[in-house]
């Protein structure tokens, strides 16, 4: 059940640890290093580029190490335990009238852990950035025993840590010599987007600012060390909210009209194509959150405005209405203040993945090409290239997404159980990987590199900095055991799928005819991977889970079970299995 996150890829874990605190991690950590075990942070499992798993010890936080551990209100920052979901630790902080800012999709369950390690961020990056931006300080342990506490340190605190010897000097001594050699590099290869998350994040050392060394750990992707517990800064919760969803007859439509948007200073402007409103409207969950939907559009944006007061919000919104009307862009408009109406155009879009991949049939809108960044003047043209690239290679795709900061996760349709769409994988990959260079965008935008992403870096960095990355690695982690095989020395994309061509379930005659799925084995298919079963707070789902905090009782865990019994890969008995009764 640890063999897979929300990614396209499984690989077997060695075994599964729940650490109680950092005493345990410590020890779990010595036995893996004595054993040449390599080791693998994971949180809700949520990543959509393959970081969470691998054939390691897997560091289970989630379970046990999810605590609040110290709230400053006044000075507007939380120190947390890496395990804790972030819609929980919002839930602690709105009392205080203040929230941790970076929201991705799956912020119901995805953990503070997860979130820095990835560098999250998600539909207000337009206002807040990325989870780096917000990571005031780190207790991180190394593989080798190592406690580091990375704070912000100016030049002479700085030095002095590297006077004082140790491990830690080593790291902070060579860490400066790998930026200085490498400083017009890094600011020459990076991208000059604001959603760029790929390698590790050197750029922010080049400027003339303190030195935060927690900056690097974070989207390090579990590559380097395990975080123990983290600061975070706080912002204050917006006093005024609405939203207006502009509907377009054309999706290139709804693309063109992004850039006007942004004079009016949005919160967010998040883009749903038709796959996605469609499922929205035929989904029983969904079903009647999604009564603002008009007509049969071929996107929708959904514009979010925050302000001081309403009327500078609602202002802001009915400006924008107004010059979309001007240029003669959408045919639909509806506003809408914060209320129950306004909470069911954020839970359309919140359940957009889902839906997305909950699609019938065996073919699925897969992450692979999706968490591009591109400069959003480029963005239409961009998005026009990349389906006729997809149409190029035999398959559509969906889409939905972050519009205002030029990230639209474009998924095209593939089953890769089949030979020919895995060839499809790559070559769509290969070829949207150019366009995204030739437009000066980042290929990770958000999800990180993963599986997915990590074996194009050496391409895209260019040979100094991806040897620069090799050597940050090599200072973090000598012995290589941290979560090997993410952003640098990677497997190709096509190595290590869930489904590959040779996968296979056993035949079962069912008294339930599954009409709508097509069978038992395609109903269990249809778990997207995203863990929207293991939310704590709100709703019914799922309650075995918020009894045991354990993957194997959440109706992912099921799935996965369900899914590697029929196929032949849990035992010999198959569906009769006894382990299989027992998730």
């Amino acid at each position: 059940m640890y063999a897979t996150d929300a990614s396209i890829y499984q690989i077997l874990p060695k075994v599964v640890v729940f650490p109680k605190h950092d005493q345990d991690v410590k020890q779990a950590v010595a036995i893996a290093s004595a054993e040449n075990v390599t080791i693998l942070p994971r949180g809700a499992g949520t990543s959509l580029a393959g970081q969470a798993v691998g054939a390691s010890m897997v560091l289970d936080f989630s379970k046990y190490m999810n605590k609040v551990l110290e709230v400053d209100p006044d000075q507007r920052w939380v120190k947390v335990q890496p395990g804790l979901a972030r819609d929980d630790l919002n839930a602690v902080l709105a009392t205080h009238r203040l929230h941790f800012a970076p929201d991705p999709a799956t912020s119901s369950h995805a953990n503070i852990g997860g979130m820095v390690g990835n560098n999250s961020s998600g539909t207000k990056s337009i206002l807040y950035g990325k989870t780096v931006d917000h990571v005031l300080e780190a207790k991180v342990l190394l593989a080798d025993g190592t406690v580091l506490d990375l704070t912000s340190k100016n030049q002479e605190e700085y030095h002095t840590v590297i006077d004082n010897g140790g491990r830690e000097a080593e790291v902070y001594e060579e860490f400066r010599k790998i930026i200085e050699s490498n400083r017009e590099e890094i600011a020459s290869r990076f991208p000059k987007v604001m959603r760029r998350v790929g390698g590790y994040n050197l750029d922010e050392f080049i400027g003339d600012k303190a030195w935060n060394l927690s900056k690097v750990i974070c989207g390090s992707e579990g590559t380097l060390g395990i975080i123990l517990e983290v600061k975070l800064n706080l912002e204050p919760l917006p006093k005024y909210k609405c939203v207006c969803v502009v509907h377009y007859a054309e999706l290139l439509e709804a693309i063109q009209a992004v850039q006007p948007m942004l004079q009016f200073r949005p919160s967010a402007v998040e883009i749903l194509d038709s796959v996605v409103v469609g499922l929205s409207r035929e989904n029983l969950t969904t079903r009647r959150h999604s009564h603002f939907i008009e007509g049969e559009p071929a996107a929708v944006l959904i514009v979010e405005f925050y302000g001081e007061t309403k009327q500078d919000a609602l202002g802001r919104a009915e400006a924008m209405i107004a010059d979309q009307r001007a240029r003669n862009v959408g045919y639909a408009y509806p506003l809408f203040p914060e209320g129950p109406d306004y909470d069911d155009v954020w839970v359309i879009r919140k359940k957009g993945l889902g839906l997305m991949l909950g699609i019938k049939g065996k073919k699925k809108p897969l992450a692979f090409i999706e968490d591009a960044a591109i400069p959003s003047h480029h963005l239409p043209e961009y998005i026009d290239q990349v389906l006729k690239v997809c149409k190029k290679h035999g398959t559509n795709a969906a889409m939905y997404a972050h519009a205002s900061v030029g990230v639209i996760h474009v998924r095209p349709i593939l089953d890769l159980r089949e030979a020919e769409d895995i060839e499809r994988l790559k070559n769509i990959s290969k070829d949207t990987f150019e366009l995204v260079r030739k437009f000066g965008g980042s290929w990770s935008g958000e999800h990180g590199d993963g599986l997915v992403r990590s074996s194009f870096n050496r391409k895209f960095f260019g040979k100094q900095l991806y040897q620069a990355f090799l050597d940050v690695k090599q200072l973090f982690d000598p012995q290589n055991l941290m979560n090997p095989g993410k952003i640098v020395e990677a497997q190709q994309i096509e190595e290590n799928l869930r489904y590959g061509e040779n996968y296979a379930d056993q035949t079962i005659d069912t008294e339930f005819k599954y009409h709508q799925e097509g069978s038992f084995a395609e109903s269990v298919h249809m778990c997207t991977g995203v863990g929207e079963c293991r939310k704590i707070l709100g709703g019914t789902m799922c309650p075995s889970f918020k009894a045991t905090r354990e993957e194997e009782h959440s109706t992912r865990g099921r799935a996965n079970a369900l899914r590697l019994a029929m196929s032949g890969q849990m035992d010999q008995d198959g569906l009769t299995s006894k382990r299989l009764r027992e998730v």
